[in-house]
C-alpha cells in the first residue's frame, strides 16, 4: 500500500526507540531536583525536537502531512496523554513559537508577487469577506439557538447571548497561515488553489482581528463589565493596522539593505530581526503576522533579494516547525473535552459545512477555476495560533462567560487543529498541485 523501503521503516523505529527511552526515564526518575526552570525548557526543546521528528516520519511514511505528525508526537508527550512534559516546560517553549510564526510570516509575505495578486485578487477578495460573513453569520445563530442549553449563558439575555454569539463566531472565522504555509513548504505545491489558500488566510488575519475587536466591545458592554462601544477606540484599530503596514514595509527594507550591502550570517540577522521585530510589536500593539507578512512581500517585489531570503529560511524552517507543531499539540488540552464533546463535535461539523458554504460562494463569485472551486475550501477547516490567541483574550477581557467561552472555543480549534492540515493535504493532491513548485525550479 505504502512505497517505502527498509531504511525508512529503519530510521523510525530508531528514532521511536530513542523516544521511548527518554519518555520511561523521565516518568521513572523524574527531573533532576537540581535542573532549573532553564534547563527543563532546554529538555523540553530537544526532546520535542526527537518526539516530532519520529511523529513527522511515521506520518510521512502513512502519507500524511508531517506535521500532522508533529501534533500528534506532542499530543502524546503532553500533559493531556502520557505527561511526559509538564505545562510549565511547554510554556517555556513560547519564545521559539514567536521565531516560527515570524519566519512562517516572512516566508508567506515572499509568495505575494505582482503577478499573484494581479491574477488571483478578485478569488482572494470575494472569498475573504464570503468566509467573514458566512461563517460568522451562521455560526453567531448555531451559538445562539445553543445558547439556552449552556451553562454560562442561559442567564444572559437574548441581545446578549447572540453578542457572545458573535464572539465565538468571529474566533470561528479565523484560519492558520502557519499551517497554510507548512502544509505548501512540505508538498512543494503551486498553483490555483496554493495562491488562493494563501491570500485568503492572510487577508482574513487581518479582517478578523479588526471585527474581532468590534464584537468584543459590544459583548464587554453586553455582558456588563463596564466596556462600552467607542468610535474612538475603531479609530485606534485602523490607526494600529496601518502603522502594522509602514512598520513592516520599514522592516522589509532593512532587511533588503542587509541582504544587498553585507550578505553575510544572514540566518543570524535574520534570526535577531525575528525577536527584535516580535518585541517591537509586541510593545507597540501591531499585528505580528500582518508586519512580517508586508516585510517579505516588500523583500521579494521591491528588490532581488527575495530568493535569497527565501533560502535562508529554508535552511532553518524544518527543525522551527517541528518544534513549532509539536509544542502546539503539547498545549492542547483533551480533558477540556471530556464534558463538551457532544457540542463541540456539533460545532466542529457546522463551521465545516459553512466553511464549504462560504468557499462555494466565493467561487462563483469570483469565477475560480475548476481546482479552486472542487477543494477550495480544504485549506480552510486548520486552525492554530491566532484563534487560541482570540480565545485567550476573550478569557481574559469577559469575566464571568470568558473563561468558558475560551475553553469551547479552544476545543474545537483542536479539533480543527489535527484534522484540518490532512484535508488540506488531501486536497492540494485531488488538485494535481503536489509537488509542482519543486518541478518548476529544476525545469
Amino acid at each position: 500500500m505504502f512505497r517505502t523501503n527498509s531504511t525508512d521503516w529503519g530510521h523510525l523505529l530508531r528514532a521511536v526507540i530513542a523516544v521511548v527511552l527518554v519518555s520511561l526515564t523521565i516518568r521513572e526518575f523524574g527531573y533532576s531536583q537540581a535542573q532549573d526552570s532553564g534547563g527543563r525548557g532546554l529538555f523540553a526543546l530537544g526532546f520535542l525536537l526527537l518526539a516530532g521528528t519520529a511523529g513527522g516520519r511515521l506520518a510521512a511514511l502513512l502519507k500524511l502531512p508531517r506535521l500532522t505528525g508533529y501534533l500528534l508526537a506532542g499530543l502524546l508527550c503532553g500533559p493531556s496523554v502520557f505527561g511526559v512534559l509538564g505545562p510549565s516546560e511547554v510554556t517555556q517553549l513560547s519564545l521559539i513559537n514567536g521565531l516560527a510564526l515570524a519566519l512562517i510570516a516572512l516566508q508567506a509575505g515572499s509568495e505575494f508577487t505582482h503577478q499573484m495578486l494581479q491574477k488571483n485578487f478578485k478569488s482572494i477578495v470575494y472569498g475573504s469577506f464570503a468566509h467573514l460573513f458566512i461563517i460568522g453569520l451562521g455560526m453567531t445563530l448555531v451559538f445562539t439557538l445553543a445558547a439556552p442549553y449552556l451553562d454560562f449563558t442561559e442567564n444572559l439575555n437574548l441581545a446578549a447571548q447572540v453578542a457572545v454569539g458573535a464572539v465565538f463566531a468571529v474566533i470561528a472565522v479565523s484560519k492558520s497561515p502557519a499551517v497554510v504555509v507548512a502544509i505548501l513548504g512540505e508538498s512543494k505545491a503551486k498553483g490555483a488553489l496554493s495562491d488562493h489558500a494563501l491570500g485568503i488566510v492572510v487577508l482574513l488575519d487581518v479582517l478578523v482581528l479588526a471585527v474581532f475587536s468590534l464584537v468584543l466591545m459590544v459583548a464587554g458592554s453586553m455582558v456588563g463589565t463596564g466596556q462600552e462601544f467607542s468610535w474612538a477606540q475603531l479609530e485606534h484599530l485602523a490607526g494600529e493596522l496601518v502603522a502594522s503596514v509602514a512598520a513592516g514595509t520599514t522592516f522589509g527594507l532593512v532587511i533588503t539593505f542587509y541582504f544587498w550591502a553585507v550578505g553575510r550570517e544572514k540566518l543570524l540577522f535574520l534570526l535577531v530581526t525575528a525577536y527584535g521585530i516580535t518585541a517591537f510589536c509586541r510593545f507597540f500593539s501591531y499585528d505580528t503576522l500582518l508586519v512580517f507578512v508586508v516585510a517579505g512581500y516588500v523583500v521579494t517585489n521591491f528588490s532581488r533579494q527575495g530568493s535569497k531570503m527565501t533560502h535562508t529560511i529554508e535552511s532553518i524552517s524544518s527543525v522551527v516547525m517541528i518544534v513549532f507543531f509539536a509544542t502546539a499539540g503539547a498545549s492542547l488540552h483533551l480533558d477540556e473535552l471530556r464534558g463538551l464533546w457532544a457540542i463541540v463535535l456539533g460545532l466542529f461539523f457546522v463551521r465545516a459545512l459553512l466553511t464549504w458554504l462560504a468557499a462555494q460562494a466565493g467561487h462563483r463569485l469570483a469565477r475560480d477555476p475548476e481546482p479552486v472551486r472542487k477543494y477550495g475550501y480544504t485549506p480552510f477547516i486548520s486552525q492554530a495560533g491566532l484563534s487560541i490567541g482570540l480565545a485567550v483574550i476573550v478569557s481574559e477581557q469577559l469575566p464571568g462567560v470568558g473563561t468558558a467561552l475560551a475553553t469551547l472555543a479552544i476545543s474545537v480549534v483542536a479539533l480543527n487543529e489535527l484534522f484540518g492540515p490532512v484535508i488540506f493535504r488531501w486536497g492540494l493532491q485531488r488538485a494535481g498541485e503536489v509537488g509542482r513548485k519543486q518541478d518548476s525550479r529544476e525545469g
